[in-house]
């Protein structure tokens, strides 16, 4: 259960970005090479891939370590 509420936390912190910096599901897929539907799910669910969290920092000019650590942070409250 635990596991599923990070997830969650992660999601909410990724859509957060994307819509922070004035980006559609469609343009962030474009960005990403992927498609919106993977974009959806990683704001629906959440990712506990370290490669996507990877490509979202690297889109947003973030670390890693800051998605996660914001994410977590999320949870705290």
């Amino acid at each position: 259960m635990k596991g599923q509420l990070e997830q969650k936390n992660i999601a909410r912190f990724l859509k957060e970005l994307r819509v922070k910096n004035g980006l559609t599901q469609q343009e962030l897929a474009d960005l990403l090479y992927c498609d919106i539907r993977q974009i959806r799910r990683y704001e629906k669910d959440g990712t506990e891939k370290l490669s996507v969290i990877n490509l979202y920092a690297t889109v947003f000019n973030i670390s890693a370590l800051g998605i996660l650590s914001a994410s977590a942070s999320m949870g705290a409250f």
